[in-house]
């Protein structure tokens, strides 16, 4: 009796109704997933980039892609997009290396991207990432949140350039000041991130930090004139950090 008015119950529900539930159940699903790993292309229009100019640039990397002629990619936001252009031409460009980065990009931007053109013939030798200042800046994103992004960035490069090394930066310290919310986000995010790295043959952690930092733990505007992005004196610095591991990452080849 109880089960023939259940199947009367259910019986309405049994296309429309399943339908509607597995909707529904998908949609549960993606909003328990970390804001940090759901790729969406940029919607912020910022006074410094319009979002014309910011689909003009991943139309000018893809196009890069179609070439697949990289043996380095460089990934990340402003901080990476804005090497110093001497520098880079000395000795990133000889490499065969291409940039990759856009100011602003949150991990869900860098993540869309790579689902729209971003792999085409590349086939490189070497990634170059750090990722998440963002997330944090424009989401207040938790360090667990952060971390989760950056992760699935990370798996999506191994994915797509499944014969790359991966060089897996910690995200850079900012604000002039230690002991803030700011400096306690960077090294709670950075103690998840480098854990990328652990028992993983192709990705190595490096956390260059601390070369940013004067004695009393200040970031001085010599190196990052507004706290945030370095200055040619900060990529300097970055660079004697950062092109030995490239270099030698690539000899390994």
């Amino acid at each position: 009796m109880i089960d023939t008015a259940f199947k009367r119950l259910i019986k309405p529900l049994s296309v429309t109704g399943f339908f509607l539930l597995s909707c529904l159940a998908g949609t549960v699903a993606l909003a328990e997933q970390p804001r940090s790993t759901q790729p969406v292309p940029r919607t912020q229009q910022f006074s410094w980039m319009s979002l014309s100019s910011w689909y003009q640039r991943h139309a000018d990397d893809v196009a890069l892609a179609e070439q697949g002629q990289a043996r380095v990619v460089f990934l990340g936001d402003s901080i990476t997009q804005d090497w110093n252009h001497k520098l880079w031409e000395q000795h990133f460009a000889p490499l065969g290396a291409v940039n990759f980065a856009i100011g602003g990009d949150l991990t869900q931007n860098m993540l869309w991207r790579f689902d729209h053109g971003n792999v085409e013939q590349l086939d490189p030798q070497l990634v170059v990432l750090m990722a998440g200042v963002n997330n944090y800046l424009h989401h207040k994103a938790t360090p667990e949140d952060t971390y989760a992004g950056v992760k699935a960035v990370l798996e999506r490069a191994l994915n797509a350039y499944p014969n790359a090394q991966v060089i897996l930066q910690g995200i850079l310290p900012f604000g002039e000041r230690p002991n803030t919310a700011e400096r306690d986000w960077v090294i709670a995010s950075n103690r998840l991130i480098r854990t990328l790295a652990e028992d993983h043959s192709r990705v190595s952690y490096y956390d260059f930090g601390e070369r940013f930092l004067q004695k009393d733990g200040r970031i001085s505007k010599e190196i990052m004139g507004d706290y945030l992005h370095p200055s040619a004196a900060g990529y300097a610095l970055w660079l004697d950090e950062l092109l030995p591991p490239v270099k030698a990452a690539l000899e390994q080849e």
